[in-house]
Order: structure tokens, then sequence, then C-alpha cells
């Protein structure tokens, strides 16, 4: 008998529904012997829970999941899309806020919130570190000020800027030399001065996703976990934005790895600062990709 995942006959219906679901195609549906799997393919399973997911019976099981502890049910509440295209329009990058902590229940609820973003595939692979304390945030900013003055310097020089690019590879040193470099030469002056912060904009939370540099490559999932992140923090009423600019120095400066306690294996591929905003947008801004083909 199969282990891995096992389909209780009695209360089976062989709608064939998980059949059509599995990613995999691992489940099978035979006219004789109802559903049944594929030998061949039973160690391809990762425990998506498509199948589960799925089943009005309750009559499939794949090993290690549980339906009162892995899952929870839907209700019966129809989708609204006018709700998904009102909290997507309204939502703008917040980059100014309020002196107001942020309760831990809210950042729970983004946590949570972020662990529904689908990974490529199960289980989630990357970590998270909850930042809460502004005070911690503040410690790191002389760090990351240092850490970027000396890449403007090392920018000047061609022969390094040649490794830089060599390194990073073409397009992210042109968003470096294009986009970075300018906008931190303006902002270093006042930066190191203590003026302004428009490194981690005087945020109170902050979280940071971080995945094992020896593990398998999940950076597209952490994209889309800090897109869920961001949503369920408008969707809270605060808001934020992903700060590509915070990992690199981090990822990079052992006084900072330590001060968020990012495990040594570990890499800094995102960010999100989140806040109360200080202001209320009137309009969004309406965009154009650069180009749609359309087959």
């Amino acid at each position: 008998m199969n282990k891995a995942i096992l389909i209780n006959k009695d209360l089976c219906k062989e709608c064939g529904l998980c059949v059509e679901v599995c990613p995999n195609k691992i489940i099978i549906k035979k006219n004789s012997n109802g559903i049944s799997f594929r030998d061949d393919r039973i160690n391809l399973c990762f425990k998506c829970g498509q199948c589960m997911a799925i089943c009005s019976s309750k009559s499939i099981t794949v090993s290690g999941l549980s339906y009162d502890k892995d899952f929870f049910e839907f209700s019966d509440d129809k989708n609204d899309e006018n709700t998904f295209y009102e909290l997507i329009y309204t939502r703008r990058a917040i980059r100014n806020f309020k002196k107001r902590p942020v309760s831990k229940d809210l950042l729970e609820k983004i946590v949570r919130a972020i662990s529904f973003a689908p990974p490529g595939y199960p289980p989630i692979k990357f970590e998270i570190t909850v930042v809460n304390d502004p005070e911690i945030i503040k410690k790191s900013l002389p760090h990351m000020v240092k850490l970027y003055a000396s890449l403007v310097d090392v920018m000047k020089i061609p022969i390094k800027r040649f490794f830089v690019r060599k390194k990073v590879g073409t397009q992210k040193f042109n968003l470096m030399q294009e986009h970075l470099i300018p906008l931190l030469k303006s902002r270093l002056p006042e930066l190191k001065e203590g003026i302004e912060d428009t490194l981690t904009r005087y945020a109170p939370a902050l979280i940071l996703f971080h995945l094992d540099r020896n593990g398998v490559d999940a950076s597209e999932d952490i994209m889309v976990a800090a897109t869920y992140g961001m949503l369920a923090a408008h969707s809270l009423g605060l808001g934020g934005s992903i700060m590509s600019i915070l990992p690199p120095a981090i990822d990079k400066n052992i006084e900072l790895r330590i001060l968020f306690k990012i495990p040594e294996s570990n890499q800094v591929l995102s960010s999100i600062i989140i806040g109360h905003p200080k202001y209320k947008y009137r309009r969004g801004i309406k965009r154009t990709i650069k180009k749609v083909v359309w087959l």
C-alpha cells in the first residue's frame, strides 16, 4: 500500500478532482480501481496539499498533512473583484510615517499574509526577521551610510567598476550606475550629518527576508511574499515600501547581520519598511507597461 498518499475508499466519491489538480500528475483515475497513483511519480509529491484542499469528502490524505492542523475552510462568500481592485488601486509606496509604533498584532497579521504567498514548490524556504523596535533600525543607519559611501568611492575608479560589473551582471550594474549611485551622491551628505534618513525612512518597523545561500533559489518566492506583505499592510491601514537598497547593505556588513540576528548561512534578499502613514494620498498614478503583446 502507498504510504505517501492514502485514499479512504469508503469516503471517496471518485469525482477525479484530485487527479485534475495534482501538479505532478501523481494521482490517476482508473475505471476499475477508482482513484490510484502512479508508482513512478509518487516520489515527486512535494506535499502542496492541492488534492486535500479540493476534496469535498476529505477522503485523500498526504503523509505529514492533516485536515485539522494544516487546512482551514473557506467561507461561502464570493470573491468581489471590486474589493481587490480597490485594494491595489489605492495602495501607494509609503515613505513618510507617523511617530507611532506598529502593534505586534498588526505585524502578526502581515506575517500571516506572507505565509499565504504560494512558493514555487513547498515548503516555504525563506525566513523572515520582524524588527519592531525603531531604535534597532536607527542603530543600523550609520553602518549603511558607511557602506554606501564606500560603494560611491569604488564606482569612481574604472578598474573597480569593471570588477563590480563582472560580479553583479550587466542589468544590476546599469541599475546601480543610472539610479543608485546618483541618488547616493545626492543623499550621502545629509545622511552622514544625520539631517535626513532616506534609507530606512524613519520607519518604526521592518521585515527582512533571507534565504540559505547554500540551499535552493527561492528569490522569486520572496518577491511574491513581499508583495503579499505590502498588500496586507495596506489593508490594515498601514503603509510601507519594499526597499531594495537595504538588503545588500545588511547582507555585506557583519555589524548589521549581528544587529538583525541574520544567520551566518543566510543571504538577505528583500525588505519591507512598515508604519502608520503620515499623509493620505488623494489619487493614484497611471502607469503603462512598456509593451504588451497579444497572441
